[in-house]
Formats: structure tokens, sequence, C-alpha cells
């Protein structure tokens, strides 16, 4: 079967970054570890007493034949642009960012800068429908809280909080840390009231996550950049749980990156095995292998 080495060449493709370096990766190998590059001499061949490489040019015609092997895959063109409607749209308010109002944390966790971020409010809180189990049918991949709604990819949560008109970023105090949450609103002369308070179910990059207020729609916007690529069935433990067996992992697979779209395709293959009762991609790869061996000898992507 042609596709039963995906799992492992998927982890090189990973490793690599590109198709460039990955392509460098293999050659290499068979470079340093196998007879494809010894160039032998052509009467031995005639003679049938060469024991390894190819007469000069058999390699390459090798290859050819392997890439031809294959059908090229032909890009639909895009649809031309619709031209624009000659009556101008008023310009948007702009989004306001504020620095995340903190107190000092513990040295084992750590807290976070805000940074601009161009993540864009949905003009409708999605509605709620449920499972037979009770759980949340996801909407874009989130689901709806009485205080929030979110959306998810497998890099990261989204969360949306409504706060009232006129709320500015110093009325906010936003808490993140690696496993959980705080997002209060400040009121003169008043305890901070919580909006959106708890744990993770999985650990977030503080570094790279962000908040923003949105003054048009007076929604607070957390951007959750996930440790792990998974999917999550809440913001915090406790809150109503999305059903994540009918995320959306597969439609819209071309808009994520590289590295995520492996990743969705390995949990696919790994959940496709586990149905059968057969082994997991890591299973195959199986500790102290050879090929686990050979992807740890492949070099990570140059930096830029």
């Amino acid at each position: 079967m042609a596709d039963q080495f995906d799992p492992l060449l998927m982890q090189i493709a990973q490793r690599s970054g590109s198709l460039d370096v990955m392509l460098d990766n293999i050659f290499s190998f068979l470079n340093r570890k196998t007879d494809f590059y010894v160039v032998g001499d052509l009467q031995s061949f005639k003679d049938k007493t060469a024991t390894m490489g190819f007469p000069e040019g058999e390699a390459e015609k090798l290859l050819l034949r392997s890439y031809r092997k294959y059908p090229n895959k032909r890009m639909r063109p895009n649809p031309s642009p619709a031209a624009p409607k000659s009556t101008p749209n008023p310009a948007p308010k702009p989004t306001t960012q504020q620095s995340a109002q903190t107190p000092s944390p513990p040295s084992s966790t750590s807290t976070t800068t805000t940074t601009a971020t161009t993540t864009t409010t949905p003009s409708v809180t999605p509605s709620v429908k449920l499972n037979e189990k009770g759980e949340q049918i996801p909407v874009g991949n989130g689901g709806v809280t009485p205080n929030y709604y979110w959306t998810q990819t497998l890099y990261e949560t989204t969360v949306y909080v409504k706060v009232p008109k006129n709320t500015t970023g110093k009325d906010m105090q936003v808490e993140l840390r690696t496993n959980t949450v705080s997002l209060k609103l400040k009121a003169a002369g008043k305890s901070c009231s919580d909006l959106l308070k708890g744990e993770f179910p999985h650990a977030i990059k503080v570094d790279e996550s962000l908040w923003s207020l949105d003054s048009e729609t007076s929604t607070v916007i957390l951007t959750l950049d996930k440790a792990k690529r998974t999917w999550w069935s809440s913001v915090v433990v406790g809150d109503p749980q999305i059903d994540t067996s009918q995320v959306d992992s597969t439609m819209k697979i071309d808009e994520y990156d590289a590295e995520t779209q492996a990743q969705i395709r390995k949990i696919m293959f790994d959940q496709k095995q586990q149905r059968a009762g057969l082994p997991s991609s890591d299973e195959m790869m199986g500790v102290g292998s050879e090929m686990e061996k050979l992807l740890q000898s492949v070099p990570p992507p140059p930096t830029k």
C-alpha cells in the first residue's frame, strides 16, 4: 500500500519544515546510506558482475520514472473578483488594544502583555444546539456560555466577552497564565466583577496569547495560543462543553499552514487506525526503530 508510510513521511515533513529541506534530507540519506549515488563501470553491468550502484545516468532515470508515476494536480484558477461598488463604505471605528492590568504573579507562572491583533468580532452570537448527551454542537468549532462565546482552530482558541458600552481598556483587569484565566471588569467604588475565570482544559503559550477591546461592538477578545495542538471541549473546566467529535477539521484544512495540516491528518489517521484495531502512527514508528533514528537525525529547518 502506497500510503502505509504516510505517518513516517509526515513526521519527516514536519521536522524539515519545507519541501526543499525534506527532499535535501532524503537525498542526503540516499547518498550516505545507500548505493543510489554510486556509479559503477558500464562493462561490469553488462557482464552482470556489478554488486552495487547504477550505470551512469540510470539513477536519474529511475528518479524521473518515479516522479512521472503520479499525475500532476492542476490548480483551478481563482474567479475574477467582483467590481467594487462606487458607493464608499464608512470607515470602521478603530479597535482599542490595551496592556493587561495584572498583579505580580508567582515566579512559577507568568502573565501576558497585550499587543495588536487582527481578530474581528462576529456580528451575531451563535445559537446553541445540543446532542443527546447534552453537549453543544460546535459552531465555529466552539460554543456559547451565558458570559461569552468562543471558536477554535488546532492552533488557538478565541473568546468573545461582551462588556458594557463605553468600556475602556483601563476598566479591564486581565490575567492570563499557563493554565488559568481571569477577566474582570473594574467599577468605580465597587469590587471587580468576574466575567471569565477558571482553569483551561489544556495549557496555553502565555507569551503568544493576546487580548484586545473592540470598542465598536463592546467586546473583549482573548486569543489563546495553544501549547498542544488539540481540540478543546470548553474554554475553562466546568463550563458548558461541546461535542469535539463534531468539530469541523477537514472542510477548510487547506487554510491551515503545513504543520497544522500535518497534525490534522495525523489525528485523522490515528483515529482511523484505532477504529480498525491497528497501531497508531507513533506505535508504527517504534521507539528505537531505524526510522525513529532517521527522524532524530533530520536537522530543523534553517532560521531566517
